[in-house]
């Protein structure tokens, strides 16, 4: 009995182990960041260009010109690799069907303002003055249908807060 219970214990952790090892060989080579490691030479994503409109809380509105990245190319590549963001100049990301969004700031080497907008356009969450080539992942609660960049300190200038609204 005890010689069955050693083999049954060493085929399970053979197969498990195994197991673990494929599972853990597929994400490490399928990851968010190894899709960002490519050379921005070898980049030839092109964004379609749109006005965006940021509905004021009180009244009014502020007009962006900004870059839609839409593809999973134009996701994965974003505002990587820029080194200016103009004021009134954006990028907006969009998500379809709207999820769960975590964003990072690796090889992006300016600072943004973040606003991640449900899929009605309402603001949902925002992130001020993020860190220039940080892995750490911004993300919003609930789901993200769009994402609007913008260079850093524009909500505190422009007074944009959440439950306004996001038009294009």
């Amino acid at each position: 009995m005890s010689t069955f219970l050693a083999r049954f214990f060493v085929v399970f952790a053979l197969v498990f182990g195994t197991l673990f090892l494929l599972v853990w060989f597929y994400l490490s080579v399928t990851s968010p960041a190894q899709a960002a490691e490519r050379a921005p030479e070898t980049q030839t994503v092109t964004f379609e260009v749109r006005s965006l409109r940021v509905l004021m809380q009180y009244g009014g509105a502020h007009d962006f010109t900004v870059e839609v990245a839409s593809t999973p190319d134009q996701l994965r590549q974003g505002l990587m690799h820029r080194t200016e963001l103009a004021p009134n100049k954006g990028m907006l990301f969009v998500y379809k069907p709207p999820r769960t969004v975590g964003m990072w700031m690796k090889n992006t080497l300016i600072s943004l303002d973040m606003l991640f907008a449900d899929r009605l356009g309402r603001i949902i969450f925002i992130a001020e003055n993020t860190q220039p080539m940080s892995e750490d992942i911004i993300q919003a609660p609930g789901r993200t249908a769009y994402v609007l960049e913008v260079p850093a300190g524009t909500v505190k200038q422009l007074s944009i807060g959440l439950g306004q609204r996001l038009t294009f």
